[in-house]
């Protein structure tokens, strides 16, 4: 599958004030009363779903938060320093987790497939070591005596199989199964674009088509892109860009390419993914109101978070307008 220009672009019949000035404070706030909602929400029953696939939910929304602190405390180090720059890396973690969050709430299914795909590395990277430390005598009471059994409880948590674990052992060391076990493969949790082939749902496929393009653009910064690199120069007191940019300049690089995007897109995959929880609870009122009250700070922040609420977030939460 391939996403276009022309297949996302989505002409804006509404504008923001370009000179309005957002409380950063505000937002923070009001992310953090979107994750308390909805892991709120989440103790609560939701047809078709375990205690434990909810459980699992919403730690992902936890772990959004933490990682919405973190942005913060790097934007908070403004164009003084490169590290700034790492936010957008972290954002683009964040929109990841939008995408996990909407074949979760489509299926308990991918609950089940994401916990596990989990484990499967936890016990992969279990066995490396195994293997390149077997003969070493200081790592014998770990692989032998600690780590095993901490694997296994991982193991009983995440519902994999004895069939399941014999599978991985089996692919990972090239042994054959055991007499008596069948085959049983640990699926891989989808990745942002099989992720929009498997949605179901026409508005949330759209709003994650839409959302592609950003997410390929903050892949950059994870994957030490050349812009990652000539924005970190241009933070670095040591480096010859910076003595080419006043003060002045750097703030405006900053502002528009560092701390707008990353507080927006990090801001807006927790407002969205809480969104998409209420379609497990359509009578959560108060869920709800905390998600308005969001989504008017949002829509009025970028033309970006306005496009997202006219294609999935209004209708999801049953407004006609903000």
């Amino acid at each position: 599958m391939k996403i276009r220009v022309i297949d996302v672009a989505r002409p804006s019949t509404f504008d923001i004030d370009p000179d309005g000035r957002l409380d950063v404070a505000v937002l923070d706030s009001l992310l953090k009363r979107c994750v308390a909602a909805v892991t709120n929400s989440l103790k609560s029953p939701a047809s078709r779903y375990s205690t434990l696939q909810l459980v699992h939910i919403s730690w992902m929304f936890e772990a959004m938060g933490f990682t919405h602190t973190t942005i913060r405390n790097l934007l908070t180090q403004g164009p003084k320093t490169p590290a700034c720059v790492d936010a957008l890396a972290l954002a683009r973690l964040q929109l990841e987790a939008l995408y996990s969050v909407c074949l979760m709430v489509q299926d308990p299914s991918f609950v089940d497939i994401y916990v596990k795909s989990f484990w499967r590395g936890a016990y992969v990277r279990f066995l490396l070591d195994r293997e390149e430390r077997k003969d070493l005598p200081r790592f014998a009471e770990y692989l032998n005596q600690r780590g095993l059994p901490l694997i296994e409880e991982l193991r009983r948590v995440s519902g994999v199989t004895d069939e399941e674990k014999a599978t991985v052992e089996a692919e990972e060391l090239g042994t054959s199964l055991p007499l008596g076990v069948t085959e049983a493969k640990i699926k891989q949790f989808p990745t942002p674009m099989k992720v929009i082939e498997k949605v179901t749902d026409a508005e949330r496929k759209k709003m994650l088509m839409r959302l592609y393009p950003e997410y390929r653009r903050l892949c950059g910064f994870a994957h030490g892109s050349a812009q990652s690199w000539m924005f970190k120069n241009a933070f670095w007191e040591r480096s010859v860009t910076r003595q080419h940019l006043t003060d002045a300049q750097r703030q405006g690089v900053f502002e528009k390419e560092v701390l707008d995007p990353a507080l927006l897109h990090s801001s807006l995959a927790v407002i969205q993914s809480a969104c998409e929880v209420t379609t497990l609870y359509p009578a959560d009122v108060e869920l709800k109101a905390v998600l308005i009250e969001a989504w008017n700070v949002l829509s009025e922040m970028n033309l970006l978070g306005r496009t997202i609420w006219d294609i999935r977030a209004k209708s999801v939460l049953g407004v006609v307008q903000l």
